[in-house]
């Protein structure tokens, strides 16, 4: 009979998540800054788009870079910071995918409160166009998609700094490589896979598909299926990359 360690240890992922949760709590000031960045940001778009007073698709697009953003600023530092920690408890029998959901749970539950009060604030001063609670769905898809991505950034990175720069380089491609930079049909070749597997994408689309009249609601949600796959293949790829780290 084998005596193998299942891929999963529950027990670990749920003291793990208590224990991460009571540390982000503690450090009242950096968290106290990460929920500040969202009503900030949605701020700001407020004051432009105010000025019209309705949505425009550079909203849509500006929105969904922006709980990239945010998302991607959660999770960037969140393993890099405690390396020397998790090392010495990777030798002592950590379960390397418990400490991964534990992450992923806790920087979930942030995500969903800052994608919430962005979208509140932005649905009360513009008219989006898009039911409020659609909004609230896109937005946290988004967020919890730059939150793994962040993750990812924190597991290659030996130092904090370094993975806050990295964001940047992270970012900007979104810009790049999306409708805001050129018409969809002008993308060939590479830049045309790139394209798609940029998670803008297919957030902004998503708001587009909600906000169209003739839309479809359901091709709008499914719109945010790559968003949950990108966030999936974030965090299957930082296993093994954390896994291969050696104390």
């Amino acid at each position: 009979m084998s005596n193998a360690a299942p891929f999963m240890n529950w027990f670990q992922g749920n003291v793990l998540s208590d224990r991460y949760l009571e540390t982000i709590l503690a450090d009242w000031k950096g968290t106290g800054l990460l929920l500040l960045q969202a009503p900030l940001l949605a701020g700001l778009a407020v004051m432009v788009w105010g000025n019209l007073g309705r949505a425009t698709s550079s909203l849509y697009f500006v929105m969904t870079l922006s709980m990239l953003w945010v998302g991607c600023m959660d999770g960037c530092r969140e393993i890099v910071k405690e390396r020397s920690l998790f090392l010495r408890e990777k030798m002592a029998g950590l379960n390397l995918a418990a400490y991964l959901y534990s992450k992923v749970r806790v920087l979930g539950l942030l995500a969903c409160v800052q994608a919430f009060t962005y979208s509140i604030i932005i649905y009360n001063y513009v008219d989006t166009r898009v039911a409020v609670g659609w909004i609230v769905i896109a937005m946290m898809a988004t967020t919890f998609c730059g939150v793994c991505l962040g993750l990812l950034i924190s597991a290659v990175v030996k130092r904090s700094d370094y993975a806050v720069g990295l964001v940047p380089l992270v970012i900007i491609p979104q810009i790049l490589f999306s409708e805001f930079a050129i018409a969809e049909d002008d993308f060939q070749g590479v830049s045309e896979v790139l394209y798609t597997l940029m998670p803008s994408r297919w957030g902004y689309e998503s708001l587009l598909e909600f906000a169209d009249s003739g839309g479809s609601q359901l091709t709008a949600a499914g719109y945010l299926i790559p968003l949950m796959l990108f966030a999936a293949v974030f965090i299957v790829i930082a296993y093994p990359i954390l896994n291969a780290q050696k104390y």
